[in-house]
Formats: structure tokens, C-alpha cells, sequence
């Protein structure tokens, strides 16, 4: 490939890769009473509300009681035997926003509000809505969440995605997965979010919290990506001279 050829692809590549998230962050500004917090969020999106329910409806509390469940959302119910929890996040945004994929941050913990040993089997159920109708959704219902293999947790432990799995980290996974079908968010609209969050095939008792939920982006051309793909075009049309 000639150089001026291969720099004129390059620079289209490079016009379309830019990508963002809206990301809704329950580990920035954690709670520590049994209240369930709202997370922060990214600029240019409000919450409009949030409720945490069970699988009857009823609201839940939150698990508190060490640094480590202290560090991000954790309803109290125990989905490894049966229980189920449902967050359901409204909000808008300030600008239309197209979306089609999304990534989970969650962390399972035991009885003790410690960080889970063993792996888990789990389950989730992921819609985005306008009022009742489901715009689009996703859905696993074959999550495994890493356990840390620990034989005595420590209470000082906290959560964090790059410690999955680790011996003295965090257990649970980060779930990323593409929806259905691509939406765009239209600004003054009111939508909501719904992650239910089951056991699946497991049959051991395990907690699972919430750390982030994000929303990436179809990446939109900006000015410098579009003077990108203008330069390309140019070099390519003097090529062919």
C-alpha cells in the first residue's frame, strides 16, 4: 500500500472512534445507612427518580455494615436462594443520544457483608424504557460471578472492577453486552432504566450489588473528527490525479 493511501485510511479510522458512556455511578459517593443512594451521574443527565423492589414489589433496604458492601449499591436479599431485586432508574439528558450497548459493574458478598469466596452462577434482565413501552433490552442468563478464593476475607476490602476475582480483591464480574437494537435518546424525555437481577442456574446462597450501570454511545462525528475525514478525502482524490 502506497504511504499517502495507508495515512488517508488511517485517518478515516480515526475520524469514527471516538465513543462515550453515560455512566451511573453508585461508587462515587457511597452510602453507609440503610437508605439506598442515588448515584452520581455523568453532566448533561438527571435522575428523575429510583426505586429498589423485591420480586412482590416491596421496597428494600440497604446492606450495610463493612467497608466492602459500604462501597457500592447492595439491596438486602439474597438472590443465591431465590430472591430477587429490581432497580428501576429514571432520568433524562440534555441532548439526543443514541445508545446500543451497555456494561454492568456487579459485586456479589455473603451473609456477612463480606466479599463471596466462591464463584456463583447468576442471572439479569436489562430494559430501557419510555414510559411503558420497552424501547430495547438485553439479558444473560448465564452470568458467572468470580469468587475471590479467600480464606478469611478482610473486612477492609473494598470494591473495584480491576480486582474481579483476586485473591484479597472483589468478586462478582463486569458485564458488558450489546442491546437489541440501537436507541436514541431524545432530550426532555423522561426514560427509565430497569436491571433485575436473579440467580439463574445457582443453588448457594450469594448477595450481588450494583457499582455502575453505563450506557455507551454511538459516537458521533465531531469537528475534529470531521476535518479527519475531509483531509482523507482530499489526500485520496490527489492520488487518483
Amino acid at each position: 500500500m502506497k504511504p499517502s493511501l495507508f495515512f488517508a485510511t488511517s485517518l478515516i479510522a480515526l475520524a469514527g472512534t471516538a465513543q462515550a458512556a453515560i455512566i451511573f455511578d453508585y461508587q462515587a459517593n457511597p452510602g453507609t445507612t440503610a437508605a439506598l443512594y442515588n448515584p452520581s451521574v455523568s453532566d448533561g443527565v438527571s435522575i428523575t427518580g429510583q426505586t429498589v423492589t423485591n420480586a412482590s414489589g416491596g421496597a428494600l433496604g440497604q446492606k450495610t455494615g463493612t467497608n466492602y458492601v459500604n462501597s457500592f449499591l447492595s439491596p438486602n436479599v439474597n438472590v443465591g436462594t431465590g430472591g430477587t431485586w429490581t432497580l428501576t432508574l429514571s432520568f433524562t439528558v440534555t441532548e439526543d443520544v443514541t445508545i446500543d450497548s451497555i456494561a454492568l459493574n456487579l459485586f456479589t458478598f455473603n451473609g456477612s457483608n463480606q466479599i463471596q469466596n466462591g464463584n456463583r452462577k447468576g442471572a439479569y434482565m436489562f430494559n430501557l424504557k419510555l414510559g411503558d413501552t420497552v424501547l430495547a433490552s438485553c439479558a444473560d442468563s448465564s452470568l458467572t460471578y468470580a469468587g475471590t478464593g479467600d480464606v478469611t476475607p478482610s473486612g477492609a476490602q473494598k470494591a473495584s472492577v480491576e480486582t474481579l476475582g483476586q485473591r484479597g480483591g472483589s468478586s462478582g464480574v463486569r458485564e458488558e453486552s450489546s442491546l437489541d437494537k440501537a436507541v436514541t435518546l431524545t432530550a426532555g424525555e423522561t426514560y427509565s432504566m430497569e436491571l433485575s437481577l436473579s440467580r439463574g442456574a445457582e443453588t448457594n446462597g450469594y448477595f450481588v450489588g450494583l457499582g455502575a450501570i453505563e450506557l455507551n454511545t454511538v459516537p458521533e462525528p465531531a469537528t475534529a473528527s470531521l476535518g479527519l475525514a475531509g483531509l482523507a478525502v482530499l489526500l485520496l482524490r490527489r492520488r487518483k490525479r
